[in-house]
């Protein structure tokens, strides 16, 4: 009885994104990648939510249905103004939601129903050198045997 598809998913969504086009040439990991960040990046962050839902009332091994949400965020430091700066940061994140939109099934993967984009937020930050960054919360459902 499988317990969650949460790692195999990121992993999965890690390998379309590096995969994309529009992200090949950047920097595209797993996690944070902390101290050694470059000046355009994606990276996966935590699960937030995850909900199991019984598909049935019946005893014993039930089908369920797991749903939960996925951090992704783009973080662009690379342009002089923080409007070139969100309009990169909107061009890469824009590729993540085609990544998602074109395949919700991530290449079928096993008990993934479909991931979908929920939303976006944007920071910008203008200091010495502007940063803008794009949160992105990807919903995520499987059925779990």
């Amino acid at each position: 009885m499988a317990g969650t598809i949460m790692a195999t998913f990121k992993a999965r969504l890690l390998t379309q994104l590096q995969a994309n086009a529009t992200l090949s040439s950047i920097q595209v990991t797993y996690g944070d990648p902390g101290g050694s960040q470059r000046r355009e990046a994606v990276f996966l962050g935590d699960i937030e939510t995850n909900d199991h839902v019984p598909e049935s009332l019946s005893s014993g091994r039930r089908r369920r249905i797991e749903e939960f949400t996925l951090e992704c965020f783009v973080e662009v430091s690379s342009k002089p103004t923080p409007q070139t700066c969100e309009e990169r940061a909107v061009e890469l994140a824009s590729a993540v939601e085609t990544v998602l939109a074109d395949d919700p099934q991530l290449d079928n993967l096993s008990q993934l129903m479909w991931c979908q984009l929920q939303s976006m937020t944007m920071t910008t930050v203008q200091a010495d050198a502007p940063v803008c960054t794009i949160r992105l919360l990807i919903n995520a459902n499987a059925r779990l045997q």
